[in-house]
């Protein structure tokens, strides 16, 4: 474990105060923290923490219900909305890494504001992504206190896309137009004490980078850790209200790697005392990209010294295969192995 400390904590009231000085000063620490490590964690992000608190309690009181009524909360096949409980994902699978089911429940819904009249999401591709989300009948107050939630990281998610557009030299709406209309998904994930030893090499959540272009978490307790540059795993720092922040494997490409996507995972669970075997929630929301937005190396990220490492993809195709790995089955995981190797 790394004893000096990478992941910066910065304070971004000043910019979504609109104050000139200090907006300066936060862009070029986002930027900094964006190239050195990947992480960042937001102090003065404007969310209230009774908000914060309010969507913890009613997410509890749903985790809580009985079982086999969470599970009445799945969608249609296909989907990855709705009620997931613990050992239903494998998200180091998503790298090709073969482990044990991670020790956690989830509950994802997806974009809200979705404009049936809009070609966009009407379209034949547009009706496959943005399917209906489906919410639990108990705790009664679940969706509206969520919704609001999602509504303030959403709202949080815009400013940041604003920070990484001046951070990169780009005007200010650069990737806030790119993700006005975003596959974006919200989950709350649901870590529950642990009664049985863990299996060896099972993780709350396994190693892994995300997928799209930023991660935003509120964490009721420590738990999640990065791996630094040398290899390390660190510790994320944790204060009460902050917002962790992490770029997923998009804004890697989009900046030809001069920006990281870093792996990070939950700690390993312990029984008996301590943190790592208690229970712990943290409310999470993925922001890819509109998913007709071709990812492609910026034009100010390579150069005839530092050539570009990756084809153009949509965020869309690049999205579901990673997505498909995070569900599949040991078999898949092992064929799709295989396939790749032949085709190398």
């Amino acid at each position: 474990m790394s004893s000096v400390q990478t992941v910066p904590v910065i304070d971004v009231a000043p910019f979504l105060a609109g104050d000139p000085v200090g907006e300066q000063e936060v862009v070029r620490q986002v930027g900094r923290a964006c190239e050195t490590i990947g992480f960042l964690v937001l102090t003065g992000h404007g969310i209230a923490t009774d908000l914060q608190a309010r969507v913890f309690d009613v997410c509890r009181e749903f985790f809580d219900l009985p079982e086999e009524e969470k599970l009445r909360s799945f969608t249609v096949p296909g989907t990855y909305f709705g009620y997931n409980p613990v050992g239903a994902e494998r998200v180091a699978y998503s790298r090709g890494d073969k482990t044990p089911p991670d020790l956690k429940a989830n509950f994802t819904f997806g974009r809200l504001d979705v404009d049936d009249n809009d070609p966009y999401y009407n379209s034949p591709l547009g009706k496959q992504i943005f399917t209906p989300n489906v919410w639990p009948e108990r705790p009664p107050q679940f969706r509206a206190i969520v919704t609001e939630y999602y509504h303030a990281t959403q709202k949080l998610a815009k400013s940041i896309m604003e920070m990484f557009a001046l951070a990169l030299q780009l005007p200010r709406a650069y990737f806030v137009e790119r993700t006005k209309k975003s596959v974006e998904f919200w989950r709350v994930l649901d870590y529950p004490a642990l009664t049985t030893p863990p299996l060896p090499g099972q993780s709350r959540i396994g190693a892994h980078t995300d997928y799209g272009t930023l991660t935003l978490v509120t964490a009721d307790s420590p738990g999640l850790q990065v791996q630094t540059p040398a290899g390390e795993w660190e510790d994320v720092p944790y204060l009460p209200g902050c917002i962790q922040v992490n770029i997923g494997d998009m804004m890697a490409q989009w900046t030809n790697d001069r920006w990281l996507s870093t792996m990070h995972r939950v700690l390993p669970p312990e029984l008996g005392a301590g943190v790592r075997g208690q229970r712990r929630m943290a409310l999470t929301f993925f922001l890819t990209a509109n998913y007709d937005v071709v990812i492609e190396p910026l034009t100010t990220c390579y150069s005839s010294t530092n050539p570009c490492k990756y084809t153009p993809v949509t965020a869309w195709n690049h999205l579901v295969a990673k997505l498909r790995r995070q569900f599949s089955s040991e078999g898949d995981v092992e064929e799709e192995n295989r396939e790749q190797a032949t085709a190398q």
